[in-house]
């Protein structure tokens, strides 16, 4: 059986795409338990390894395949680095989303498209949304808009949202669809304040709560037409769970830390438990990443709070401990404890739309 290491050394090189990858290993998947089910024949030796099936439990995430990932990354950086400084220098600034936003595509035609890099791929699906939205921006910058435009901003966030739609279109590309999900809610708070502007300001962290549990089912969604994680369904679904759980944590964590950057034992405790949910949340759906993206956050937060002596008691530090054993717990018996967690949930007929579980 070809291992999984030179499919994905061969889509590397561009001698197939990460599609055909996938359909490789679901082939080989296929045959291998086909020849499990049947007893061997006389003299036949097969390898313990090389009848297990793949594993949907790995959450295998493809983000740099080999060096020459980080090094045409660098590369893109570099590029958009001097293509600002030289629009600005020859006095054209305003022709640098332009410019960027061609770059972008001709880019993605060789890495993303032919290719296949996965950093650089992610790299210029970014700088192609941010160029379009940038563009749209410049163009609209000295026009009477209507209000409800919100002074342009409506127009550049559907401009990041559409611009990420095209470039799915064309390459494929999994961190695409969560770019789509931010230009939505991007557009969804431009028209909130445009239409409500207090009402956006004052409810500001239930409404990102609220995209956020959207973009999370829409995850959700993805994943269970994918169970086995066979197809770019689960990978853009990855992205999107990592979008989500930046749009849940931020607004509770940030309501209940206030203004006034309050922090407390009650408030610690109940942090704690908001992310033993979210673990719980993580185990059924078997996403490492949404509780990883969580944790990245708050971790983050708490560790500003105390640099910045909020506190002078032992809840921060306490909350940022508590964190790293809740994550070490997880990760040393992830297999373990979904495999009791469902055993014991009513499930029912979703029971079949979730990854198998698999062996210790």
């Amino acid at each position: 059986m070809i291992a999984e290491e030179d499919l994905q050394a061969a889509v590397a090189e561009g001698i197939i795409d990460q599609a055909q990858a996938v359909r490789i290993a679901h082939l080989a998947r296929l045959r291998l338990e086909g020849q499990a089910s049947a007893p061997p024949r006389l003299g036949e030796s097969v390898a313990a390894e090389a009848r297990l099936a793949i594993d949907p439990d790995d959450e295998r995430f493809r983000l740099i395949g080999g060096f020459n990932d980080i090094f045409v990354a660098i590369g893109v950086g570099l590029l958009a680095s001097a293509l600002l400084g030289l629009s600005r220098i020859v006095g054209f600034g305003d022709a640098f989303a332009a410019v960027a936003l061609v770059a972008a595509w001709g880019l993605s035609e060789i890495f993303a498209r032919r290719m296949r890099l996965a950093l650089p791929s992610i790299l210029l699906a970014a700088m192609f949304c941010a160029a379009a939205a940038l563009l749209i921006a410049q163009l609209t910058a000295d026009r009477a808009l209507p209000s409800i435009l919100y002074g342009g901003w409506v127009i550049a966030a559907a401009a990041f949202s559409a611009a990420a739609l095209l470039h799915h279109w064309r390459f494929r590309v999994p961190v695409d669809m969560a770019l789509v999900a931010g230009g939505g809610v991007g557009v969804l708070l431009a028209l909130l304040s445009a239409v409500a502007p207090s009402l956006a300001q004052d409810y500001l962290n239930p409404i990102l709560l609220i995209c956020g549990l959207v973009v999370f089912v829409l995850a959700l969604r993805l994943d269970m037409r994918d169970p086995r994680r066979l197809t770019r369904r689960s990978d853009a679904a990855f992205w999107m769970h990592l979008l989500a759980a930046g749009l849940i944590v931020h607004p509770l964590f940030s309501g209940m830390v206030g203004a006034q950057a309050s922090f407390g034992t009650a408030k610690s405790l109940i942090i704690l438990g908001v992310f033993v949910v979210i673990g719980i949340v993580a185990l059924v759906i078997d996403r490492r990443a949404l509780l990883v993206s969580a944790l990245s956050y708050a971790g983050i937060a708490v560790a500003f709070l105390i640099s910045q002596s909020v506190s002078q008691n032992l809840s921060l530090p306490l909350t940022l401990l508590g964190l790293a054993v809740l994550v070490l717990a997880l990760s040393a018996g992830w297999r373990g404890l979904r495999g009791a967690l469902l055993a014991v949930l009513p499930l029912g007929r979703w029971r079949d739309r979730l990854p198998p579980v698999s062996p210790a």
